[in-house]
């Protein structure tokens, strides 16, 4: 089988990651050519924004758009027997330093305007989710045995709640040498549980949202809609599993794999029937949420019991009961 020449660079921090033509977010991933070990162009490479932005320049469009194609797209090499390397770890002492300093922590700050603060703690510290310098966040990924495989730092704004475009991991940060990067499940340690039902969303702070507004499931988060495949789902056929994808493309690709897994995957369809635009996801539902509940009359408040219960209406009228502000 030919190896391909031509592919996406991989992932070795920040400084393999560029700003997109089209986004300009630093998402950008450049192809390579591994005969001269140079990149094709500035402009030929894909955004990892795959439902937000989905900029993809292929090499195949760079030589059409240059007016010719290389005779060896593919190359033909010897294959080397394969070392199979362990996955490096970080020491868990340097996760558990960091689950603290929450009033420094703008994810935290945030999600304490929509949750009461005890209980956003509570499911923080439960997550492994951690307070980076800078008022950054980081999401640990720590296997089923506790073993940390490394942690996602991210940055949000403190009022809304968006990545402000900066991503770093810390084997990187604490230049961790000949680090192996083997991720799990963001949340992966909460699965020695196989009696508690499993829900599945694309990003780590989906997972803590959903953990905080529908706390019957345990979260866990693969990072991103590409992530998932058959067989991070097939490794789950033990667990009732649900999936919580993104709206609108993410849920049409996270139901066709659904659909040819081992085992039974149910595909959560809210999303799918809001207003919401395309690619917004169980943060956006459940801010949206909370915003209506924020500014709505209690008049207004009072009409949604009433279409809950109906023994509500018989109540009101029995002890002639209003509406008081």
């Amino acid at each position: 089988m030919p190896d391909i020449r031509y592919s996406l660079e991989k992932y070795k921090g920040r400084s393999t990651r560029y700003h997109c033509p089209k986004c300009h977010q630093r998402t950008f991933t450049r192809y390579v050519d591994h005969q001269t070990n140079k990149y094709l162009s500035n402009y030929t490479g894909r955004c990892n924004r795959v439902e937000k932005c989905a900029y993809h320049f292929t090499p195949k469009m760079y030589f059409e758009k240059n007016g010719y194609e290389p005779d060896d797209y593919y190359t033909l090499t010897p294959k080397s027997k394969t070392i199979v390397k362990p996955p490096s770890c970080i020491d868990p002492k340097l996760m558990l330093t960091s689950l603290t300093n929450y009033h420094q922590n703008n994810f935290a700050i945030g999600l304490s305007k929509l949750f009461p603060e005890h209980m956003v703690w509570e499911v923080l510290q439960r997550y492994y989710v951690g307070t980076a310098k800078g008022n950054k966040t980081i999401f640990w990924q720590v296997n089923r045995v506790g073993q940390v495989r490394t942690g996602k730092v991210m940055q949000y704004d403190v009022h809304t709640l968006k990545r402000n475009g900066y991503i770093n991991w810390v084997h990187h940060i604490i230049k961790q040498k000949d680090f192996n990067l083997k991720q799990v499940f963001f949340g992966a340690h909460l699965l020695i549980n196989k009696s508690r039902p499993v829900a599945i969303a694309e990003g780590e702070k989906n997972a803590i949202f959903g953990a905080l507004y529908y706390p019957q499931y345990n979260w866990i988060a693969v990072g991103s809609v590409e992530m998932l495949n058959l067989q991070k789902l097939n490794a789950l056929k033990d667990y009732h599993v649900t999936l919580f994808p993104d709206k609108g493309k993410a849920f049409e690709k996270w139901s066709k794999i659904a659909e040819r897994v081992c085992f039974d995957v149910r595909v959560n369809t809210v999303l799918e029937y809001t207003d919401l635009n395309e690619g917004d996801d169980i943060a956006d539902l459940v801010i949206s949420i909370k915003k209506e509940q924020y500014n709505a009359s209690p008049e207004a408040l009072l009409d949604r019991f009433k279409k809950r219960n109906d023994y509500l209406n018989l109540l009101l009228e029995i002890f002639d009961l209003g509406v008081t502000i």
